[in-house]
């Protein structure tokens, strides 16, 4: 049921703001998701129809579960998380075990890098509001 509301109030307004796509697509486009289109990408965000399907690169599952619960957590709508991985053809069990595995001290400079990428990208974004 929150599923049908979410996509439904996403007919009518954005749900993620747009400064805030645009700059995580910078960092996800081409390394976390296959390339895809910026219009695709915030059409993603927005639990509207892409042209294509989202897909997710081979071993970055986990670092797309940390993104989707960071924006969720942004938007204050946990509910977000649960649509946007149906999308990503992610298992609900995988998310609940993974989605907190970039933060965990010994995971790897790169997911430090990752983690701070996404966390300036919306600091970013929220300024220019």
């Amino acid at each position: 049921m929150t599923g049908l509301y979410l996509k439904e109030t996403a007919k009518l307004f954005d749900i993620v703001d747009l400064t805030i796509c645009c700059s995580l697509y910078k960092i996800c486009n081409g390394n976390q998701f296959e390339h895809m289109k910026g219009t695709d990408f915030v059409d993603f965000m927005n639990l509207k129809e892409v042209s294509r399907p989202v897909v997710v690169r081979h071993r970055e599952n986990s670092r797309v579960c940390y993104l989707l619960y960071v924006v969720s957590k942004e938007i204050m709508n946990e509910s977000l998380a649960k649509e946007w991985i149906k999308q990503c053809k992610i298992s609900p069990g995988y998310y609940k075990s993974h989605y907190r595995d970039a933060l965990n001290s010994g995971t790897g400079e790169t997911n430090a890098q990752f983690v701070k990428a996404i966390e300036k990208a919306i600091e970013k974004a929220k300024s220019v509001k």
